[in-house]
């Protein structure tokens, strides 16, 4: 059997994984990253609140005092203030710098990963930042309202399609196992591949759906989650989309043993469990679709010997 690789080239991740580092350019990556993550926060807090992102300026939701530049600082300003409002005292939720951090480490990762190891194009390393952006938006917003925004949905689902045309090494790069032919026609092959994979994922959560409500007799799962997945299968492709789809759940058990074990709503947000298992997918793809592959190929050999 192939032997599976977790990146390009089938190398060995333990040994050769920190020799293509750059502490340079990864710190200043990690400095967007932060910087994106504070914008990401205003999104967090505004886009479920129908509130403008562009003004007013950031303020204090318990005094609307304006916060200026200086408190405004990604993840310092929250050290100095001691995790308190300036002007009233009230507490700033953990989540501010959480989200900054996670941003900063998604963009290290990612720039490491497809920049400088796997050296494909920046348009890639854009492509998949912006899906962890529309993620991350996704899951705290789904972790404090139980719900996923269709500003991010609506946004992202047509988005994909477009960056399968703009940026097509998405689904067809040379030295990976991100490929896809059918009709011949570079760019419209790799647009078929978004709406395939985009009709994946959504379809995989829309029947898991169906099951649940028939199963428990009440909604298992929302249309956000359908809505969702479909985003994230129109970036990866619909084996990344398939792997997805079974990697979410073991996260899922995680926080739902807990859950239910202490707390009296039994109601568990699925999002943050999907947009988990995206980006190990994604930084993990050429094992995942190398296993995918291998299913496939199993399948057919089975269903051959089946009808022969």
């Amino acid at each position: 059997m192939k032997q599976l690789s977790f990146y390009k080239g089938g190398v060995d991740i333990r040994k050769n994984l920190l020799d293509a580092a750059d502490p340079s350019s990864l710190s200043l990556f990690f400095v967007v990253g932060l910087i994106v993550g504070s914008f990401l926060n205003v999104c967090i807090y505004r886009i479920p609140r129908k509130k403008s992102l562009v003004s007013p300026r950031s303020f204090c939701p318990n005094c609307n005092t304006p916060i200026g530049w200086y408190a405004n600082i990604p993840v310092l300003s929250y050290i100095f203030l001691l995790g308190r409002c300036r002007a009233c005292k009230a507490k700033i939720p953990i989540r501010y710098p959480l989200v900054e951090l996670l941003t900063g480490y998604v963009f290290v990762h990612l720039y490491y990963v497809f920049i400088q190891y796997r050296h494909e194009s920046p348009c890639i390393f854009i492509c998949y930042i912006a899906l962890c952006c529309a993620l991350i938006i996704s899951t705290f917003v789904d972790l404090e309202l139980l719900v996923i925004p269709n500003e991010v949905t609506f946004v992202g689902i047509p988005l994909a399609l477009v960056l399968s045309v703009i940026c097509p090494g998405l689904h067809d790069a040379q030295n990976t196992l991100r490929n896809f032919s059918l009709t011949g026609i570079y760019r419209l092959d790799t647009l078929i591949a978004s709406t395939i994979g985009m009709l994946t994922g959504g379809c995989l959560i829309f029947l898991c759906s169906i099951l649940g409500k028939w199963v428990f007799k009440k909604d298992a799962m929302g249309l956000g989650d359908v809505k969702l997945m479909g985003m994230i299968g129109g970036i990866t492709g619909w084996k990344l989309a398939v792997s997805i789809f079974f990697v979410a759940p073991f996260f899922g058990l995680l926080m739902a043993v807990p859950v239910l074990l202490f707390k009296k709503s039994h109601l568990i947000p699925y999002g943050p469990f999907l947009s988990l298992a995206a980006l190990v997918c994604i930084v993990m793809q050429d094992y995942f679709i190398g296993l995918v592959n291998m299913y496939v190929q199993l399948f057919a050999v089975l269903f051959s010997g089946f009808h022969s």
